[in-house]
């Protein structure tokens, strides 16, 4: 056991199952939008948790249909080595889908779709043997980045009806989501099956992927325009997305963990430091 219960934590195969450091993204994707709209209160706080029970949910079906081949990439993890039976692994999984269900319902009709869609698109569709959305390079990407576009859009439905600002967010959250997801490929070449850096080449799907990060800066600057505080986000994302271009542009397989963890830090700072902004503001 590891100093401060830190250890508990790493090696309870419940938690560990649930890759809880790439629930930032949606974190952030409710504060972005709550940015804009000047709120921030326990419904956000529950739809947060919500999108968080609805990504480990997927995250858990993926590692259901990958076990095979997690037994040789990944064999420490929870399902691969055995920690989780796949039959526990269900039911934890329908757990945390029915308990994020149920909450929406008592939000919003719209947050409630994006999750239904999540579950079917961004977990069953992209997992099962039958489809593999995760096996398409682009289609995979685009599956995630449709999931937190819908939840932006739930977010705002909950407070506001939705209108031409959220689709604004919804969209700004799908052109970042897209774009910067490609990035977690580098990491994983050895044991993917089809991945952008396989079908290009690591050299040319690295170039690629430092141009599609210059694209989340057009709806940005469309957000400077209507909300200046929005060129505090575009300046961080500036700076953090210039350390994910140095290591793509210089050894992105070997430096891929090191990448991924830039992503996710681009990918939610800024969102998360706007809402911030706004807060110091109101208050």
């Amino acid at each position: 056991m590891k100093y401060g219960g830190v250890g508990i934590f790493n090696n309870n195969p419940y938690i560990s199952i649930l890759k809880l450091k790439g629930s930032i993204v949606d974190i952030s994707v409710v504060a972005v939008t709550c940015a804009v709209l000047g709120v921030w209160d326990y419904r956000a706080a529950i739809a947060a948790f919500s999108s968080i029970m609805i990504h480990s949910g997927c995250d858990i079906i993926n590692d259901i249909y990958d076990i095979e081949i997690d037994k040789i990439c990944k064999p420490n993890g929870a399902i691969a080595s055995g920690q989780i039976p796949v039959k526990n692994a269900w039911i934890y999984m329908l757990f945390l889908f029915s308990t994020a269900i149920i909450l929406s319902l008592n939000l919003s009709l719209v947050l409630f779709g994006g999750f239904l869609t999540g579950i079917i698109v961004g977990g069953l569709m992209y997992s099962h043997p039958l489809f593999r959305y995760k096996d398409k390079p682009g289609v995979s990407m685009a599956v995630m980045a449709l999931y937190f576009g819908l939840v932006s859009l739930g977010v705002w439905s909950i407070y506001s009806p939705v209108n031409v600002d959220s689709l604004v967010i919804s969209v700004y959250v799908f052109i970042l989501v897209f774009c910067l997801t490609f990035m977690k490929d580098f990491k994983d070449v050895a044991g993917d099956v089809n991945s952008l850096p396989l079908m290009m080449g690591i050299p040319r799907a690295a170039k690629l992927c430092s141009l599609l990060t210059l694209l989340p800066l057009l709806p940005l600057r469309y957000l400077i325009m209507k909300y200046p505080y929005f060129s505090v986000a575009a300046v961080i994302y500036a700076v953090l997305i210039a350390g994910c271009i140095e290591i793509l542009l210089k050894d992105p397989v070997t430096e891929g963990k090191l990448l991924k963890d830039r992503m996710i830090l681009a990918l939610t700072v800024p969102n998360c430091f706007i809402l911030l902004v706004k807060m110091m503001v109101l208050i």
